[in-house]
């Protein structure tokens, strides 16, 4: 049984930068409008080359890391981490939220990232076979890691508390909100600043991801269609999303707005190796089972299931199956959506972003649309929402109030995150 003792989990504030909006507020008028920010990217600086393909993606266009951060850190650092502060200062700003005000050690960053700093790493090394070793940053050594993020941010804001770095390929962000909840209410902290970042839009690591089945090799910027009869995989994307976690009395002591709780997570693994996700959903299933025991809701609680939505037939045909044998004839009733088909796939960044989503979707009583499935496979039995976004459905003069956030990754991982208005 679920411990209702136990400290509550809200979020109180959110911050994005995404390929389809800088900021909530941009980003959540594209993405339900279902404006897209995917686009063919420009040769890249340094590496152009007849061979390299005509890539489409997420790009983050017009952002300036000096808006941020100074000048001086911003060349210390990677991309990856510019997008991790732009969404961590609107997050705090949007949770009214004054760090110099709280115990240092009762205050956490989880901030997960699977790439590294691509861009910085690899421009040093082109810089030491191009101009040769003196011309080497020595900042290379701390600005590719992937706790350059959580450190950081530690730095910049006197983070003394619980601090973590989620690397679980496509699902890191998740986990890094399942793992930030957890510990608040283990009392580990009062407040943590958790989410994911990622900025790896670079022609080696899209050749590699595309050659692994990853990613579609489509130059066409539809090409993302989850349950569709066309689907050929992930279009790649880039950005951050953070959400600020608080204990739930704390924050309202303080008087900050609540987008919502988090209120479950569960997790599991298919266990079958280096492979994409398993085509049956039982594991998956599981940590649905998992998220939503935690977090005590039944199918009438769900507003929509945001999925995973990988554009894999046999991963979509998982994903369906796990929703069949986790609600059964309410399956084919429940409103689903992959809002994400506006800006791919960001990784570590992808499962934070889709939890903001999933709040402004509540806080906006809106579903926002799947794009690009215009042939939706009729085997899948599933409530797509496609191309127009869908008021969230009243019972009895009610509105659900929970969504459930579902992500898998190579390796069998399934999580799945739970959050209630």
């Amino acid at each position: 049984m679920v411990d209702k003792q136990q400290r509550r989990v809200a979020i109180t504030g959110l911050g994005v930068v995404a390929p389809n909006g800088i900021g909530v507020a941009n980003f959540w008028q594209a993405t339900q409008d279902g404006v897209s920010g995917i686009t063919c990217l420009a040769p890249h600086e340094g590496y152009s080359h007849t061979g390299i393909p005509h890539w489409v993606a997420g790009t983050i266009r017009d952002f300036l890391a000096e808006d941020y951060i100074d000048r001086k850190l911003a060349n210390r650092t990677d991309r990856m981490t510019h997008f991790a502060f732009a969404a961590i200062q609107e997050a705090i700003t949007d949770a009214g939220l004054e760090l110099t005000q709280e115990i240092p050690r009762r205050i956490g960053a989880v901030i997960a990232n699977t790439m590294g700093g691509v861009e910085f790493v690899l421009k040093q090394i082109h810089t030491l076979y191009t101009r040769g070793p003196r011309f080497v940053s020595a900042y290379t050594a701390i600005a590719w890691l992937n706790v350059a993020n959580v450190g950081q941010a530690a730095i910049r804001y006197n983070i003394q508390g619980y601090c973590k770095t989620p690397v679980n390929d496509a699902v890191s962000g998740l986990n890094a909100l399942g793992m930030a909840a957890n510990a608040i209410r283990r009392n580990v902290a009062d407040v943590i600043i958790a989410g994911g970042c990622e900025a790896f839009l670079h022609p080696l690591l899209m050749r590699v991801l595309a050659q692994q089945g990853v990613c579609t090799t489509s130059t066409d910027p539809h090409a993302y269609r989850p349950f569709d009869q066309r689907a050929s995989g992930l279009i790649l994307a880039e950005g951050a999303g953070i959400c600020i976690l608080e204990e739930y009395e704390h924050a309202r002591r303080r008087g900050a707005p609540i987008y919502g709780e988090l209120v479950g997570y569960g997790q599991s693994n298919d266990a079958h190796g280096l492979n994409g996700p398993s085509n049956t959903g039982k594991q998956y299933a599981r940590a649905i089972q998992q998220a939503m025991h935690e977090g005590n809701l039944s199918v009438d609680d769900l507003a929509y299931f945001q999925l995973d939505g990988r554009a894999h037939a046999s991963a979509d045909e998982g994903e369906a199956a796990a929703l069949h044998m986790t609600l059964g004839d309410a399956s084919t009733q429940l409103p689903v959506s992959v809002p994400r088909t506006t800006i791919g796939h960001s990784y570590a960044a992808a499962g934070a972003i889709d939890t903001v989503t999933a709040l402004l979707a509540l806080k906006h009583a809106t579903i926002p649309p799947t794009r690009n499935c215009d042939e939706p496979n009729p085997r899948y039995a599933l409530d797509l929402v496609r191309d127009e976004a869908r008021p969230i459905r009243t019972l009895d003069g009610a509105s659900p109030s929970a969504v459930l956030i579902g992500g898998r990754g190579i390796g069998g991982t399934n999580v799945v995150l739970a959050v209630k208005r």
